[in-house]
């Protein structure tokens, strides 16, 4: 088959797939190999009347995590950070305070840069418990801080840092308040100055937090119908949206 033929044939199968199922309202897809020549970049479905383009602003949601730790990688190599630095470093008296206590003991002071990073903590996922709090009070309003917070206070940590994985939003939004810490700017700042622009991406942006440097001309997919949880993405956990 020639590259025209594969990517024709990837292109109708994820159509179908879409078409047939009843719950994504849109989708996209890329696929790109040097080495066939297979460079396929294609949308399905619709935001509201609009014709789903790929063009339009998509929620990377934990995707934004590999931004995140980009980031971070970016610092270490600057010499801001180490990955063996704690995480008592970067985080004041009064957010490090309890934060890990497992079994009446104190863990707080063991967590470090590289736990965070690999998902090794051991500290809970915040997000889906806290989604529930929206649900149940849709007026609730939460910053970043007080999500940790809220998951300090309500859900015990699973193991020792450096004892086992386990994937939770709480690292990475861990992280995120460390990168505020070393840069003294907002995270969304570091996303453009250390990212966004240097790669040109003039399409991304933070929602909720930052525009992007050239305006859009598609309106935001609207894979989430839950008002709580486009909440908890666009204010907690922060993710990012581009175009194209």
């Amino acid at each position: 088959m020639t590259a025209a033929e594969v990517a024709s044939r990837i292109g109708s199968d994820f159509r179908r797939q879409v078409r047939k199922s009843p719950n994504p309202r849109n989708a996209y897809l890329q696929v790109y190999s040097e080495k066939t020549g297979v460079d396929l970049n294609i949308a399905e479905g619709k935001t509201a009347d609009t014709e789903a383009n790929t063009d339009q602003p998509v929620h990377l949601a934990s995707v934004g995590k590999l931004f995140t730790s980009t980031i971070v990688g970016i610092l270490s190599e600057r010499g801001e950070l180490s990955f063996s630095d704690p995480l008592a470093q970067y985080l004041d008296a009064e957010l490090m305070s309890g934060l890990h206590v497992l079994r009446d003991t104190d863990h707080s002071s063991d967590i470090q840069i590289r736990h965070l990073l690999n998902q090794t903590s051991g500290l809970d996922d915040f997000f889906w418990p806290l989604l529930k709090e929206l649900h149940r009070n849709p007026s609730m309003r939460i910053t970043p801080r007080e999500a940790v917070e809220w998951g300090k206070r309500n859900l015990p940590p699973k193991a020792k840092p450096g004892e086992k994985h386990h994937y939770t939003d709480t690292n990475y939004h861990l992280l995120g308040l460390v990168v505020e810490s070393i840069t003294g700017k907002p995270f969304h700042d570091a996303l453009h100055r250390l990212i966004f622009e240097p790669l040109g991406m003039q399409s991304a942006y933070m929602q909720g937090f930052s525009e992007p440097a050239v305006a859009l001309q598609q309106p935001n997919d609207t894979r989430y119908k839950s008002r709580a949880l486009r909440f908890m993405l666009s204010k907690v956990i922060r993710p990012l949206l581009k175009c194209g």
